[in-house]
């Protein structure tokens, strides 16, 4: 009984907080803090300039996949892809992170619809137009900055 009394606790709790935000007018940020960090490691580990790091931040918000498909590389889950390996949402999320920022690094030329083509083939042009938006709406929510200070390159490993 103890542990059903604590997870309503703790769901009376975080509703409280869901009202208080909504009531104060605090938006949830299109990109939590955590991701921020972990996406602008990885940016840095592949020397991402500014510009593909917003738009690996919009790749991550655009497919909003679940542990083992944060940034949608690799197609559906289970389908054998080296990119789907982990579905921890930690290790996942890196994993799926250096996917998507490899493919910018090789194949990103500064035009996101051509870049759709080559990340997202079945609609290219919704992928590209949903993307561009999301990298101008979190420009704007981070008042044109990338949040948080860069990270140093290091090593990310997994037992």
């Amino acid at each position: 009984m103890t542990g059903i009394r604590h997870i309503k606790k703790t769901a009376f709790a975080l509703a409280a907080a869901l009202v208080a935000a909504s009531a104060t007018g605090a938006k949830t940020p299109l990109i939590p803090a955590r991701e921020w960090a972990m996406i602008r490691q990885v940016a840095v580990n592949y020397d991402l300039d500014e510009e593909r790091t917003w738009l690996l931040a919009a790749i991550r918000r655009h497919e909003n996949g679940r542990p083992g498909l944060e940034f949608g590389v690799g197609g559906p889950m289970n389908s054998g892809h080296r990119a789907h390996r982990y579905q921890d949402g930690t290790k996942s999320f890196y994993i799926q992170a250096m996917w998507a920022a490899g493919t910018i690094k090789r194949h990103y030329t500064g035009d996101v619809e051509a870049f759709g083509r080559r990340y997202n083939p079945p609609t290219p042009k919704k992928w590209s137009d949903g993307v561009s938006s999301l990298i101008r709406r979190l420009k704007a929510e981070n008042g044109g900055k990338l949040p948080g200070a860069k990270p140093a390159k290091r090593k990310i490993s997994y037992p």
